[in-house]
C-alpha cells in the first residue's frame, strides 16, 4: 500500500502592510462618499421641493 502524505497547511496571519492599510481606507472612503453623495442629494431634493413650494404658496396669495 502507498504511503499518504499528509499536508498540513499553515495559515500564517500576517499584520497588514502599507499597502493594505491603503486599499481598506481607500475602499472605505469610496464606499462612505457614495453614502454622503446619496444624502446629500436626497437632502437637496427636499430643499428643492419646499422652494417649490414656497414660490408656489407665496405667488398665490399674492
Amino acid at each position: 500500500m502507498a504511503e499518504q502524505q499528509h499536508h498540513h497547511h499553515h495559515h500564517h496571519h500576517h499584520k497588514p502592510d502599507g499597502a493594505t492599510l491603503f486599499k481598506r481606507k481607500s475602499l472605505a472612503w469610496i464606499k462612505r462618499r457614495k453614502v454622503i453623495e446619496r444624502v446629500l442629494k436626497k437632502a437637496l431634493f427636499v430643499i428643492a421641493v419646499i422652494m417649490v413650494i414656497a414660490v408656489i404658496v407665496v405667488y398665490t396669495l399674492l
